[in-house]
């Protein structure tokens, strides 16, 4: 569908999601996307630990979060609008915390099918070896009708030789996507497509700006539906 976006477009991932949105901005071809993904997965794997596990807490409050995340050894792995907290640390840990919000609060919490501490210092080993492969890459710039944000803070990336250090660290450091969600609304989108898989992106967003229309690539049942969708647009 790249050819049918003939006006700028942000483009952004959520975690994994950012490699992919590298190569949707113009600097890797696909096969090179999916190769320096493969590499952080296995850097990943390498230095994780064989206990670690990601978890959610929804609806409570940051400063008994705080607390609970000091007392279990956790860490926030990702920051969602609506008090969605990603917190990860030794699956044992994580129930424990999760238990624990619970009764103290939290309207929901569960284990996410995540078996490594993703996003935390858990694997700050992971960091340097994924720069050095992503310097390896070969890159393109940046196209010119694309708006490159790091899924991470929503910070906008002009050069892609100035980024790696930062998409490599992702690995070990928190997402903020409530700030990459508010930095796409400061842009100004009017439309935002969520490439998947299913749609828990969408509905984010929809819930985050109400204003702004968004869709899931999972809801159109076919490819050429969804190219008849954005022409028509």
């Amino acid at each position: 569908m790249a050819d049918l976006l003939t006006e700028p477009a942000a483009v952004t991932g959520y975690s994994v999601g950012e490699m992919t949105a590298w190569s949707i901005a113009g600097i890797w071809t696909a096969d090179e996307a999916l190769r320096l993904t493969a590499v952080r997965a296995r850097l990943m794997d390498s230095v994780a630990g064989p206990d670690g596990r990601l978890g959610y807490v929804r609806g409570l409050d940051p400063a008994a979060l705080e607390r609970l995340l000091g007392k279990h050894r956790c860490e926030i792995a990702i920051r969602n609008p609506d008090r969605l907290v990603v917190v990860g640390g030794a699956e044992q840990d994580v129930i424990d915390l999760c238990e624990e919000a619970i009764r103290q609060g939290a309207t929901r919490t569960g284990l996410l099918a995540v078996r490594i501490a993703s996003h935390t210092r858990q694997l700050e080993q992971a960091c340097r070896p994924l720069q050095l492969a992503l310097d390896a890459s070969t890159r393109s710039a940046i196209a010119s009708q694309r708006v490159l944000l790091a899924g991470g803070d929503g910070e906008r990336i002009f050069s892609a030789s100035n980024a790696t250090a930062k998409l490599a660290c992702q690995v070990a450091r928190p997402i903020d996507w409530s700030a990459t969600l508010e930095a796409l609304a400061e842009l100004g989108v009017s439309r935002v497509l969520d490439l998947g898989p299913g749609h828990a992106l969408a509905e984010m967003m929809q819930a985050f700006l109400p204003s702004i229309r968004c869709y899931a690539a999972d809801g159109f049942r076919t490819v050429d539906g969804l190219r008849n969708w954005i022409a028509a647009e």
